[in-house]
């Protein structure tokens, strides 16, 4: 044993374990070893990696019982601001440090870690090959030919395809006062290191991304680095495009690094380097981008900032939008929050609770107008249009077998006759929502989740299957009923593979007509070519799910036509009204985006409904103030403080006795605690998909009001830390068989 080991604290991302491992440290690894550097380690007989999280741990085991680190990068991969961070987000959303990181580090292969740290000169010609290249994730497969031992070195790589010859001019849109006032609002704290989160509340093409490429060109005039996060991947396509149309000029290509889950393991280490060197200025991506590394934080923008997908559902349960806004407090820099359906947390943050700046911007730009929105009630329109049985009620048109109204059907007609292209909007993949058999009503339900399958219509030569859309499963559909063995089987309802079908009945003889959804979109080269084709004026008619709805520009689209407004409205949760009207809103925003007026039609069985109602009329401050006083009435957010208990198990009598000793349990600590006296707790019950990936599923919620100068949110923390914590319930929240999911975006 040598004398000059020292003990360090070391967080291994794969582990789950909620607190640091203590290892020695060999006297060869001292004089380059530091916080955040990435080491490799022998845990449970097997060799892992993790990263040095102090170089002096308290442990009070003799050095003759710990293990020896076996290897060390001389490259961290995060410094002691960003470990604190880091700390701050397991502590607020009650997760292990060891998921926290996991979720935020790249991902390191154990059996190329020597690739991290060594430099050799013999390979500049491969890597020069990658330079001349501006590689993309594919081209970093060069790399393989490197010997071992060979790092790339950081700064020797360019990243995506950025093209510097387009030689387009810095800007010359002229921008409304609107604008102006927003960016020249923003720049101040940017430029004075100072901490401020601004909700850019703005209307569909109101130039919201002309303001985040004025603020994102001034950061770099003052060296500062930005992030800018997206929804979805496939966004970040276009932000490419604009920012090389932008930037070409100004900004090299090494400068610029795009982040999401697809990129390669390799390629994103790269660029981790480089942005930790400060050589790259801008990070562009979905959601886990936040998690970039910046040594000189000036700007994180966050588009569309109401986006559900902000949220991760799975394993390490964050907000990126929240982390972007407490990024940006901790480091002194400035947060804007873009939307044209703000949250309804954000906006209470913004008008009610002042914590936030708000900026309104309520007309496009260039003069252009609002769609008009025309509201056709289903109703109505089977009654007028065919045969009744004395109820009102048709007797032989369904609305999943037709799916357009008249007066739709005529509008598609006017504007393909007009040469402008139409969006057909239904939020449901498959051809048909579930298959039932008519003689005894079976319905045929995943059998790993408590969820009907979708019924899914093969193409001319693939026969039809049944989907889970939570699991995945699939299944061929079955001839025979399995309860009473009748052939009498049918689909029913609506999907976007039925919606093509109707509509390449009616206008396949006239229109050029495309399908985009999220199984479409998977392929990124399909998706990528549906979107340049509608750009291009080569699609007469675009059907799409929600896909379409999120930052899609399409100049020459005259007409939106949602096909069931009111489907997200039965959704089994207090925020259904607030996602349709988002939803109503952003693809009604599709409309009328370019010389031209637009047109929307919502399709309805319940046009009398206060969220068709707000949406049909451009109404959102109506609409947050009709939602805003249902939530303060029965106490949700943004007026109380939630987080979801969420307990799994594949016994599910096993499932119910622990969540019902849960309960008890939380009652117990509750009343012996005079400052838990505001907490209440709903449930337990179960989750209303009941059952996931064969794992029966029940929650607790937790809530507690939010008022102004009391301390019920770090209440609620310690309450939950004290749950965590009892001796009997310890081994489930290790086992993740307790999930805590602090401010739940959903709660089914």
């Amino acid at each position: 044993m040598v004398m000059n080991e020292v003990k360090v604290e070391i967080v291994v991302p794969k582990s789950g374990l909620d607190y640091p491992l203590t290892y020695l440290l060999p006297e060869q690894f001292l004089d380059f070893s530091q916080v955040g550097a990435p080491v490799l380690v022998s845990l449970k007989n097997r060799k892992t990696y993790g990263f040095i999280t102090s170089l002096n741990s308290s442990c009070s085991l003799d050095i003759s019982n710990l293990k020896e680190v076996l290897s060390v990068a001389k490259n961290s991969l995060f410094n002691q601001n960003h470990l604190n961070f880091y700390y701050w987000l397991a502590s607020y959303y009650h997760e292990s440090i060891s998921r926290v990181l996991d979720a935020a580090l790249p991902s390191i292969d154990v059996k190329s870690f020597h690739l991290l740290d060594v430099y050799s000169e013999k390979n500049n010609k491969d890597l020069k090959k990658c330079e001349k290249s501006f590689f993309s994730a594919s081209s970093v497969s060069c790399l393989d030919n490197c010997e071992p031992n060979t790092i790339c070195k950081p700064d020797s790589f360019y990243i995506n395809s950025i093209n510097t010859e387009q030689n387009t001019a810095a800007n010359n849109i002229k921008l409304t006062e609107d604008q102006l006032k927003a960016i020249e609002l923003i720049k101040k704290p940017i430029k004075d290191n100072f901490y401020k989160t601004f909700l850019l509340h703005g209307v569909t093409a109101s130039g919201k991304t002309e303001i985040y490429l004025n603020l994102l060109e001034y950061a770099l005039i003052l060296n500062k680095q930005v992030i800018i996060i997206v929804p979805e991947i496939y966004i970040t396509n276009q932000f490419i495009d604009v920012m090389r149309k932008r930037f070409s000029r100004m900004l090299n290509p090494h400068e610029f690094a795009i982040f999401h889950s697809k990129i390669a393991k390799k390629e994103k280490l790269i660029n981790w380097f480089k942005i930790l060197s400060g050589e790259i200025k801008i990070v562009l991506g979905a959601r886990s981008a936040i998690f970039a590394p910046l040594v000189n934080y000036g700007l994180i923008i966050v588009d569309e900032e109401h986006d559900s997908s902000y949220k991760q559902e799975s394993d390490f349960l964050y907000n990126a939008r929240d982390v972007a806004v407490m990024l940006a407090n901790k480091n002194n820099s400035v947060a804007v929050l873009g939307s044209a359906t703000p949250s309804l947390e954000s906006y209470y943050n913004a008008k009610e609770a002042k914590k936030y700046e708000y900026i309104n911007i309520k007309e496009r730009v260039s003069g252009k107008f609002l769609p008009k929105i025309k509201i056709v009630d289903l109703k109505n329109e089977f009654k007028s249009n065919s045969p009744t049985n004395g109820s009102g009620v048709s007797k032989n048109i369904n609305f999943s077998d037709e799916m357009l109204s008249d007066f739709s059907k005529k509008e598609i007609l006017t504007n393909i006759e007009q040469k402008r292209q139409v969006l057909l909007f239904l939020n449901r993949r498959g051809f048909s929502t579930f298959i039932i058999c008519k003689t005894c009503g079976h319905q045929f339900i995943c059998k790993n989740c408590a969820v009907s399958m979708v019924y899914h219509k093969g193409k001319s030569n693939e026969k039809s299957f049944l989907k889970c859309h939570y699991c995945n499963y699939t299944e061929e559909v079955p001839k025979l009923c399995p309860e009473c063995l009748s052939d009498n089987i049918e689909p029913y309802g609506a999907g976007i593979q039925k919606l093509e079908d109707k509509v390449n009945e009616l206008f396949g003889n006239t229109a050029k007509i495309a399908r985009i959804d999220s199984d479409i979109g998977r392929n990124k080269k399909t998706g990528t070519d549906i979107f340049n084709k509608m750009n291009a004026g080569e699609i007469d008619i675009l059907i799409g799910t929600q896909i379409v709805a999120k930052g899609h520009d399409f100049p020459n689209v005259g007409l939106v036509i949602v096909i069931s407004a009111d489907s997200l409205l039965n959704m089994p949760d207090f925020r259904s009204a607030e996602k349709t009207f988002q939803m109503l809103t952003q693809v009604s925003g599709r409309a009328g985006r370019g010389d031209m007026p637009g047109n929307v039609i919502f399709q309805t069985f319940n046009s009398s409904n206060y969220v068709i109602q707000y949406s049909s009329k451009h109404d959102i401050e109506g609409f947050f103030e009709k939602e805003l006083s249902l939530r303060k009435e029965y106490s949700y957010p943004p007026y109380s403080k939630i987080i979801a208990l969420r307990l799994i198990d594949k016994d599910f009598d096993k499932l119910q006795e622990r969540a019902f000793f849960l309960k008890k349990i939380i009652s117990k600590i509750i009343a012996i605690n005079s400052e838990f006296k505001k907490i209440s707790i709903l449930g337990p019950s179960p989750c209303p998909i009941s059952k996931l990936n064969n794992y029966y599923r029940f929650q607790i919620i937790i809530k507690s009001p939010l008022v102004p100068g009391e301390k019920n949110i770090s209440y609620m923390h310690s309450l939950i830390n004290i749950i965590k914590n009892e001796r009997e319930l310890n081994k489930f929240f290790a086992a993740r068989k307790i999930v805590i999911d602090v401010d739940p975006d959903i709660l089914i």
